[in-house]
């Protein structure tokens, strides 16, 4: 048994290490991630090992019926509603309706005249954009574009607007965020109730966390380098920075927020007011999101009056879903492919015989799981990638363990974004880098404090306000 236990760690650890050093040497994800899933099924077959219940005793027949068989799972459920979100996300930015959001929301940084208390009120509401914009890379170039001028134009530092701008997405507050949605379903748990009594409340903890050590740092970090800068009275305020933005009508700004809405209201159980009741049937999330698309679709045609246009941007929508199917989809089928390589070398079985000896064991593994998500974000600059590499795995150290599986599963969810601001090769650290004409490595520079107080906000959350057990 200890033999095998070694067996297990040995491979699960090389596998784990040729991941990350192929991720950071610029390798596709998915690629990396299907192909030492397949060698790690192939090597727990000469263990005698099989990922289906009934072998056939090929074991290129097992891994390719395993493969397929997962495929066709994450295509249809989870993936699907992935690709209708993803897709849902894209119709919302084409007819302009998170560019109405971002107006309505940007509207009271206009008037803060403090520098950095504008840096502070730019963050929280930057981070509130994630709404609408849930690409950590678009949103981080989208400030850069409207609100990194501005803090500029008051006297902020390049650097310090720079760092506010690539970290507004470091932690996942929307529903309609595939990590949300997978999270919930590998939990097991109501996709509402990982919403709104785990993701949201943590995420919102996080966000003030960080704001107060941006407010800190990049002050600190301003002296140091000799770039403080008082904005003058009377300063001419760059150009508006909204010029560019749809003249998509405010009430657009609703649209993208009726999904979220919906789950509050349609949830089957009877509403009173006064002495009249009545009961909304029960919608699943993305039944919410089919109903929003046709009422945007309605809505866009009474503004434009031509089927064609409205026609147009529905194909914007599929075309949405289609890339959602390449670049979510097919991670979470590589993903699933890893973990279950992970599971079946025996990787996860020595980790639980490791951990279980220890004084503390649920604390040891939830720290485990957060950090080794953390590295794998840092180095390969992207968060999916290392979150979705072990998402399936942790309800079953979680089951073996007999904790809660939210427990181990969210602080890695909120831990796989804000390693990604903390990585030089993060697609929005160097996109926002660019931007400012600043190194990535300085940009890393003034991310990397506040991302290390966020990690600690996430754990400090988890160990007070997520109970280890289930009711």
């Amino acid at each position: 048994m200890e033999t095998f236990n070694f067996t297990g760690l040995g491979f699960g650890t090389l596998a784990i290490a040729a991941v990350g050093y192929f991720i950071i040497k610029g390798y596709n994800a998915k690629g990396v991630l299907l192909t030492v899933g397949v060698f790690l099924l192939i090597a727990a077959g000469f263990l005698g090992h099989s990922p289906i219940k009934e072998p056939s005793g090929m074991f290129f027949v097992d891994i390719s019926d395993y493969i397929y068989t997962l495929m066709e799972k994450r295509g249809g459920g989870l993936g699907l509603l992935i690709m209708t979100l993803i897709g849902f996300s894209v119709y919302m930015s084409h007819i302009g309706a998170n560019d109405a959001v971002v107006r309505i929301l940007y509207k009271p940084l206009h008037k803060v005249r403090s520098p950095y208390i504008l840096m502070i009120g730019g963050f929280i509401i930057g981070s509130l954009m994630s709404f609408a914009i849930s690409s950590a890379t678009a949103l981080g170039v989208f400030l850069m574009a409207t609100l990194f001028p501005v803090m500029v134009g008051l006297g902020i530092s390049v650097p310090s607007a720079a760092a506010v701008c690539a970290t507004t997405l470091i932690v996942n507050l929307s529903p309609a965020s595939a990590e949300v949605i997978a999270s919930a379903e590998n939990a097991k748990v109501l996709l509402t109730d990982f919403v709104f009594k785990t993701a949201v409340p943590m995420g919102l903890f996080v966000v003030v966390c960080v704001a107060v050590a941006h407010f800190f740092w990049q002050r600190y970090c301003d002296k140091k380098e000799g770039l403080i800068i008082t904005a003058a009275d009377g300063d001419i305020e760059p150009t508006d920075p909204m010029a560019h933005l749809s003249d998509a009508p405010w009430y657009y700004s609703l649209l993208p927020f009726l999904p979220i809405v919906g789950l509050l209201v349609f949830t089957g159980k009877e509403i009173h007011f006064g002495s009249f009741a009545f009961t909304l049937p029960a919608m699943s999330l993305g039944s919410l999101v089919v109903l929003t698309l046709i009422i945007a679709a309605v809505i866009e045609f009474l503004r434009k009056r031509s089927a064609e246009i409205v026609f147009t941007g529905l194909e914007k929508c599929y075309e949405g879903m289609a890339e959602a199917f390449s670049a979510v989809v097919m991670l979470l089928v590589a993903a699933g492919v890893f973990a279950e390589g992970l599971s079946q070398v025996g990787f996860v079985s020595s980790l639980i015989d490791a951990t279980r000896q220890m004084d503390g064991a649920s604390l040891v593994m939830m720290l485990t799981m957060v950090f080794l998500t953390l590295l794998i974000a840092i180095a390969s600059g992207s968060g999916s990638a290392a979150f979705f590499a072990f998402v399936e795995i942790a309800p079953r150290l979680a089951d073996h363990l007999g904790i809660n599986p939210v427990y181990l599963i969210a602080p890695m969810m909120q831990a796989s974004s804000t390693g990604r601001a903390m990585s030089p090769v993060a697609g929005v650290i160097v996109a926002v880098s660019g931007s400012a004409k600043i190194s990535p490595m300085l940009l890393v520079k003034r991310t990397s404090v506040p991302m290390l107080v966020a990690t600690a906000a996430i754990i400090a959350y988890t160990l007070v306000a997520i109970p280890l057990h289930t009711a």
